[in-house]
């Protein structure tokens, strides 16, 4: 009978002791009908209006095979979405056409200016799950907004308690946020009404969601994440909103920003470093060749909120002084006839600037990186060229006219503030022609056609350039619409196609025998989001042979580039390493009338030609 007493006394103790592991355990849940939400605390963010931080507050929406799927209780800030490519329409309401989220300027935000401030190198970012897109941190769409599940109301109109929200004291106040007469602000839902449009889906003030064509910068944030709760564990809190749950990382392990070649917010010791080292050898000039070499987006400066900060491309430029970004390839560029770069960046003093996420400026004497570098022309139009207006513009023109560099371009073609500038260099007796346009459209075609025969039949040109800022930053395949229009090019006369914007390499294609070079990458850039870091210098070599101009090579010289605090893009010499980024630039589907560079491609990175035909 005492050994019984003894039993029940000790199970007694054993579940009070165990009563708050299992109540925190049963609290920590998704939502359900009838009793609502609860609420957890991770990571930091600007909160009050001078931007004091305070921890975030987190709605949990579900559980579900010890994953949570949370969003944040308030608008923590604001953020563009879209912009267009119409330069009359990013003039009077700056945004551009995308078919899905990943697409806008937002996405790689988020996932690293917004992250990074959230959770910086706290451990508990090692129980962050990726979604599909390897965001981290990302926006719920419409048909998630839409379900009861998550406690959302399935109504799409009308005022929707459920899908409230107030922003954050900073946002309101500090960041611009919209905000209704009840108090409550409109935030984003990530779906595209159509592939064709250009609608993102909107919370609005009541809670309804409807489509909204373009964004302002004062449209709200209200992020998500999703989180492995096997490493996580509730040290506190009772789970409302005025005491919510404290969750903590019980795992033993730090945590390290990825090395990538965009995180302006790597450490010192977490970035990626190159030293010059022996490297195969281009192939050799032969006597009456002329060898032009094209490399990708250079943006020789920062977003204007980066430039003093301690790992800035200007800070690097002060401390390594100006031949520092291109001192691991100049001995290719300066072997060569012509060197040709993709200025994205505003050369200028000034400091207004358009509502805009990242305005990339230079300091006007950083032209000498350009010199030091051994560049000779650059093609100054792209998606940031207007960053600081026309003056802007005009300010970059100057300085690189007053260097002595070269250059061409046309943005707003015959209007009062466009510019059409054509390029012309003659090399030993070869004329070549250089037209740059951005984002261009189906109707543009007559426009660069145009301009083509005017280099071809009025400046006398041989071969014609094609300079196309294009595509889908990010993506490592060309669309339809590159192919399309890079076809519509050469019918109407130009020898090669020359494309930048995505931030990384595409596959390179010949159309009629003409070189198409989709995307060439990242060379050397200031600012940028997480993208693949390979890169090359792209060259083509030319000869006149029996009075006519044939192209002789293509080679691509495999580099990577590399991120804050360094810049130096840098040639591969590891054979594995080259033929990963032979690989891709070379695609194996075949498109119709195009042909792909040949197998031998995929471990030499050269295409030699015999009477404008590829050599097998």
């Amino acid at each position: 009978m005492q050994t019984r007493k003894v039993w029940i006394w000790l199970t007694a103790v054993l579940l009070l002791c165990l009563m708050p592991l299992m109540a925190g355990a049963e609290e920590l849940r998704g939502y359900v009908k009838g009793q609502g939400w609860v609420f957890a605390q991770m990571g930091q963010y600007p909160y009050e209006k001078d931007g004091t931080v305070k921890p975030v507050l987190w709605r949990v929406l579900s559980i579900e095979n010890d994953q949570a799927l949370l969003i944040t209780e308030y608008v923590i800030d604001t953020q563009q979405v879209i912009f267009e490519s119409d330069p009359k329409k990013i003039e009077k309401y700056d945004y551009r056409r995308i078919t899905c989220f990943e697409e806008s300027d937002m996405f790689p935000w988020i996932n690293t200016v917004m992250i990074d401030t959230m959770f910086g190198t706290d451990p508990i970012r090692n129980v962050l799950i990726p979604e599909d897109n390897g965001a981290s941190l990302f926006i719920l769409d419409n048909e998630e907004f839409l379900n009861p599940k998550y406690g959302f109301s399935a109504t799409k109109w009308n005022n929707q308690p459920s899908r409230h929200a107030t922003g954050t004291p900073y946002a309101i106040r500090k960041r611009g946020l919209i905000v209704g007469e009840n108090g409550r602000s409109p935030y984003f839902s990530a779906t595209i009404k159509s592939s064709e449009a250009y609608h993102l889906a909107l919370v609005g003030y009541d809670g309804h969601i409807s489509w909204a064509g373009y964004t302002r910068t004062n449209v709200g944030l209200r992020p998500c994440i999703r989180v492995d709760l096997t490493e996580l564990e509730v040290t506190g809190g009772k789970g409302t909103r005025e005491k919510p749950f404290v969750l903590s990382y019980t795992g033993s392990e730090g945590y390290t920003a990825p090395v990538t070649a965009g995180n302006q917010q790597q450490t010192a010791a977490a970035r990626p470093t190159a030293t010059p080292v022996p490297a195969p050898t281009a192939v050799p000039v032969s006597e009456g060749e002329v060898l032009l070499s094209f490399v990708g987006d250079c943006s020789i400066g920062d977003s204007i909120q980066y430039v003093d900060t301690s790992n800035s491309y200007h800070t690097v430029i002060d401390e390594k002084g100006y031949a520092w970004p291109f001192s691991l390839v100049k001995e290719y560029l300066a072997a060569d006839d012509l060197t040709v770069a993709n200025l994205e960046v505003v050369f200028t003093e000034r400091r207004a600037h358009l509502d805009k996420m990242y305005p990339l400026v230079g300091a006007p004497d950083h032209v000498n990186v350009l010199l030091e570098g051994s560049v000779e022309m650059v093609n100054t139009v792209n998606n940031h060229c207007m960053d600081f207006h026309n003056t802007g513009y005009n300010d970059t023109l100057e300085v690189l006219d007053q260097a002595g560099i070269a250059r061409f371009g046309t943005v707003y073609p015959g209007q009062e503030n466009g510019h059409d500038d054509l390029g012309i260099q003659e090399i030993d007796g070869i004329r070549f022609g250089f037209i740059g346009f951005t984002y261009p459209q189906s109707s543009d075609q007559k426009k660069i056609a145009n301009r083509i025969k005017t280099l071809k039949e009025e400046e006398n040109c041989d071969i014609v350039i094609v300079s196309l800022h294009w595509g889908t930053e990010e993506e490592m395949l060309q669309n339809a619409g590159q192919i399309n229009l890079a076809k519509a090019a050469i019918n109407a006369g130009a020898d090669l196609i020359w494309g930048h914007h995505p931030h990384v390499v595409q596959p390179i294609h010949f159309y009629k025998g003409k070189p198409v070079f989709y995307s060439t990458g990242n060379f050397t850039f200031g600012t940028m989001s997480q993208v693949d870091p390979s890169t090359g210098i792209f060259q083509v070599a030319y000869e006149r042979i029996d009075g006519e101009v044939q192209l002789k090579r293509l080679q691509v010289i495999p580099c990577k580039t590399q991120g804050s605090g360094d810049y130096r893009p840098y040639v591969l010499t590891d054979e594995k390493e080259r033929q990963e980024v032979f690989a891709n630039l070379y695609r194996k589907r075949a498109i119709a009338k195009c042909v792909n560079p040949p197998e031998s491609f995929l471990k030499t990175g050269v295409v030699y030609f015999e009477n404008g035909e590829i050599v097998p």
